[in-house]
């Protein structure tokens, strides 16, 4: 039927036509043009006049089927490629908004700037490097972001006079591969993320039903769900189908597409939703829809106001039920009991993992859900064997249930528990308990899996920061000397390997209602010198220097020798650098811990300096 397209599109440019000229019109020869014309004529197409031939109604009707299927058909993008893990985000900022005298990014809900939230959404689904466009009041955003690694500002000084095109293309040179592209003046659910990383499609716009914003693209899809118009003209639309969210998935090819479309532009207020729509009447652009969203744009105070008060709370709720819904889903599965089993499900807290505190049949449970990227951290072997090992000798409440390979735990819960906090923990009365713990555990004979150094901890968080191409803080190379340089001083004053815990914060004592203590998380537990636990445990709830003297004289029993309180000294400015670097990792995978990493590396040059004061300006 191609021929036959060929022939009726030429007759209907040229009008009534005879054969020889139509011949030369189509490339193909006379007798070929003489059997078709038959064909056409005899089955409707076409009619015959003088020897000159002129469209029927069926065969215009014909010709107009056709091009609405062109019209429909798009090109893939990427189609010959294997699918693209997205990690990177670039965030639209650069604007300004005469109803607030801050960029609409760095306004706060609850406690936290706009963007902010968006970028936490982001972290949680593998985000790891933040291109973010700024503009007006640039500076603001350098002063919030100064600590942050995988945040590169990239600025539109022309952002005035030009729409979110332009601040789009200034991104080139900085981006290589497929990204999530976000407008910075809104808030949204999580699920927002992941129903666009889920889609398979690699260049996908997300929708939802009109939002009344008065700001409002809308969006016609053509039947398979690719982009047919994007307007804010309600008066341009055959129907609308859905609400443009300012959330794109695009891949580095459509992204070239869009800057080459650009190049030649002479409308700097040229915004980006425009040029997908050019592209899409070529390109498949998929338009992924999220109908029951909590979302909204902020565009003056009335929908800050409503972002505040109504939105934002109400995105709270729904990812926490999502959260402690996921919970039940995962106990059912694991302790095989029935959704009216459990009585009680309620998110808690954790620095990497998130646990809940869970009530089933009548006995209350803590169940742990392993946080993003810690089964690469975390041997999950080794630490349901030592676990199993803790609680076998009365130190650590019994586990119920522990997968190694998804990291999830359940144990049993202690009953009206404390948890200890940097205060608590030096009390005179927890320092006995605490320390009668840790004596027990480096005494035992626990035959644990795994030995903790310290050296190949670091230097494991260093390669991984390499590969995720993190960003070490300014000075980090001076610690990182002087931590070489104690590792040698430990091979002179000796180490022995003891059972040890490895992570003593406060928050993993717990003391039960009758005043026992326990000490939970077993996750970096294994064979390490019993003075790195001591040095951890001083350090985290940062003991002074009368407080700390006597919780090692309640640990040895007495006083202790110089060789333990040296490599006390060592080994606190050997943790500090160690989580420092454990901060810059967890940040070039996306996840925000404030002024935590720094604040311990400068914690490690001042401990540094005091070390040389007491030790090694003595020797």
């Amino acid at each position: 039927m191609h021929k036959y397209y060929n022939i009726l599109y030429h007759i209907n440019k040229l009008g009534f036509i005879n054969q020889r000229a139509l011949a030369k019109a189509c490339n193909m020869s006379v007798g070929n043009i003489n059997s078709s014309l038959k064909e056409l004529v005899g089955e409707g197409y076409l009619i015959e006049k003088d020897k000159k031939y002129g469209l029927s109604g069926k065969g215009r009707e014909y010709l107009e089927n056709s091009l609405e299927n062109k019209q429909v058909e798009r090109l893939i993008l990427d189609s010959g490629e294997n699918s693209s893990f997205v990690k990177s985000a670039v965030i639209l900022a650069a604007g300004i908004n005469l109803c607030f005298t801050k960029p609409i990014g760095l306004l706060t809900i609850d406690g936290l700037p706009v963007i902010e939230l968006i970028m936490r959404n982001l972290s949680l689904h593998g985000i790891e490097n933040y291109y973010i466009v700024v503009g007006y009041q640039k500076d603001e955003y350098r002063n919030y972001f100064k600590n942050r690694r995988n945040v590169h500002l990239v600025v539109n000084d022309r952002y005035k006079w030009t729409g979110t095109m332009a601040s789009l293309s200034t991104v080139k040179g900085f981006i290589k591969e497929d990204f999530l592209l976000v407008d910075a003046n809104q808030i949204f659910e999580e699920t927002a993320i992941s129903k666009l990383l889920e889609c398979p499609d690699r260049n996908c716009v997300l929708l939802t039903n009109p939002s009344d914003s008065n700001d409002e693209a809308y969006v016609e899809l053509n039947p398979d769900n690719t982009i047919f118009r994007i307007s804010k003209d309600i008066k341009q639309m055959n129907h609308i189908d859905a609400e443009l969210v300012g959330i794109s998935k695009i891949s580095y090819a459509l992204f070239e597409k869009m800057l080459d479309y650009f190049k030649d532009n002479q409308n700097p207020l040229l915004n980006y939703e425009y040029v997908l729509e050019n592209i899409g009447r070529i390109y498949q652009i998929t338009g992924v829809m999220a109908d029951d969203m909590a979302w909204t744009v902020i565009e003056n105070d009335q929908l800050y106001r409503k972002a505040e008060k109504l939105v934002y709370p109400k995105i709270k709720k729904r990812e926490r039920l999502r959260k402690e819904n996921h919970a039940r889903e995962t106990l059912k599965v694991c302790m095989s009991v029935r959704d009216e089993d459990i009585e009680e499900c309620s998110i808690g807290g954790g620095m990497t993992n998130t646990n809940f505190f869970v009530k089933v049949q009548g006995k209350r449970y803590i169940l742990r859900m392993p946080g993003a990227g810690t089964d690469v951290m975390i041997d999950r072997k080794s630490e349901q064997h030592n676990a199993a090992l803790a609680s076998s000798l009365g130190i650590n409440p019994s586990t119920v249930y522990c997968n190694v390979e998804t990291g999830i735990k359940i144990t049993e819960c202690i009953p009206q528990a404390e948890t200890l906090n940097g205060k608590t923990a030096r009390l005179e009365m927890n320092m006995k308990k605490t320390t009668a713990i840790l004596r027990e555990l480096h005494e035992s004979n626990m035959k644990m899996y795994g030995t903790f150094s310290v050296k190949e901890e670091y230097e494991k968080y260093k390669k991984q920061i390499h590969e995720a191409n993190g960003v070490y803080y300014d000075g980090f190379e001076t610690v990182d000397k002087f931590f070489y340089e104690l590792l040698e001083r430990l091979e002179e004053l000796g180490t022995e390997l003891k059972p040890c815990h490895n992570d003593l914060v406060a928050e993993n004592f717990i003391k039960d209602k009758n005043g026992k203590m326990y000490l939970i998380d077993w996750e970096y537990a294994g064979y390490n010198d019993p003075m790195w636990d001591l040095a951890a445990h001083l350090a985290e709830c940062d003991f002074k220097p009368l407080e700390e003297e006597l919780f090692l004289e309640h640990y040895f029993q007495k006083q202790p020798d110089e060789i333990s309180k040296e490599k006390i000294a060592i080994f606190k400015i050997c943790q500090d650098v160690l989580w420092s670097a454990w901060t810059i990792l967890k940040e070039a995978r996306g996840e925000d811990f404030g002024s935590y990493g720094i604040d311990r590396m400068k914690r490690a040059m001042q401990k540094r300096d005091e070390y040389v004061l007491t030790y090694v300006k003595k020797c």
